[in-house]
Formats: structure tokens, sequence, C-alpha cells
């Protein structure tokens, strides 16, 4: 977006607007987010139930997506963070597919948690909790849940989170090679520049 009063010498001078670092975060994470649940509920669904309640089901993988929206802004986030640390740029292709990679592992990890999220979510708000439209192993209960049973859930919430990465991650990375030039990881939240 051009514009700008004009200067002294009569030219125009133009200002151009970068988005700020929190529209980047989000539009990233919906970017990895909505694929990535996308993904799990399609493959944690069987195909009767997705076939005779598709709008269910849509509004269902909407609603985990917004759940799952926070920690895919927190993964983005840090991500981004970390990755200007160690030196990853946004225009070298191969930093950007580390600098991807380093998103994807962080939403991934912050997946696990999530799930016990999910599932005390679905409990509560949806009619599927009793019946079997999902296969996901069960929160296991504190008094009879015990290690074995927590590590089983965590094992699978990883499990599940790093495959749905399979389409979050290609995502990801184009998000980032198409807006990679679009203005400073770190800064101010609007870059303003004058051209005289």
């Amino acid at each position: 977006m051009r514009f700008g009063p004009c200067n002294p010498s009569g030219t125009r001078a133009s200002t151009r607007l970068a988005p700020s670092n929190g529209d980047r975060t989000l539009r990233l994470a919906l970017v990895l987010a909505l694929p990535t649940i996308a993904l799990e509920q399609f493959l944690h669904t069987d195909r009767w139930t997705l076939a005779a309640l598709p709008l269910y089901q849509a509004l269902h993988w909407f609603s985990d997506s917004l759940l799952a929206l926070p920690l895919a802004a927190a993964g983005v986030w840090a991500g981004q963070r970390i990755a200007t640390r160690l030196g990853l740029g946004d225009s070298n292709p191969l930093d950007v597919v580390g600098r991807a990679c380093l998103i994807a592992l962080l939403f991934a990890l912050l997946l696990v948690p999530g799930a016990a999220l999910h599932e005390a979510a679905d409990r509560l708000t949806h009619v599927h909790a009793g019946s079997a439209t999902h296969s996901h192993v069960p929160l296991p209960r504190r008094s009879t849940g015990g290690p074995r049973s927590l590590a089983r859930f965590a094992g699978h919430a990883l499990s599940d989170a790093f495959t749905g990465q399979a389409a979050g991650l290609p995502l990801t990375i184009l998000a980032l090679l198409w807006g990679g030039h679009g203005g400073p990881l770190r800064g101010t939240a609007a870059t303003k520049t004058l051209e005289a």
C-alpha cells in the first residue's frame, strides 16, 4: 500500500506498511494448524462417519483447529525467534526449510499437552465423546492411570502431532518462502519506509 503527502519539493513521498509480527505469526499459525488438525481428524475418524456427518465433522475440525491455534501461534513465535538466534534467515531456501522444520517441531511438541485439553473439551462439548466416531487414545484417569497409561497417552499424542506435520510442514515452508520478503522478523509493529 503506497500513500503519502507531498514533500516540499513537490514530489509525493510514499509510505509502505509491512504486516506486523503479530499478523505474520497469526497467518502462519493458521497455515500450520488448519491442515495439521484436518489430517489428524481424517486419520482418526472412520470413513462412514465422515460420509454420514460431513457438516458435523467440518464443525469439529474447525473447533479443534481453534483449540490448536494458540499452540500453533506459540510454536511460530518461539520457532521464529530461535531460528533467528541460530542465524537462519528468511531469504535462503535452505534456511527457510530449517526455520519451518523448527516451527513444526515446536508445534508438534506443544500438541502433546494440547491433546489432553482436546480430550477434556471433547468430553464437555461433543456428542461423539461417548461414541466411536473418533479413535483417539482416551486420556488416562488420575486414579487408575498411572505412569504407564500416561506414557501411552503422551506417546500417542506425540505420534499424532508428528503425523499431522505431513500436512502442516510443507504448507509452512511454502508460506515462509512466499512471505519471506514481507518484512523483518523482529522490530516494530509496522515498518515504515519513506521514498523521496
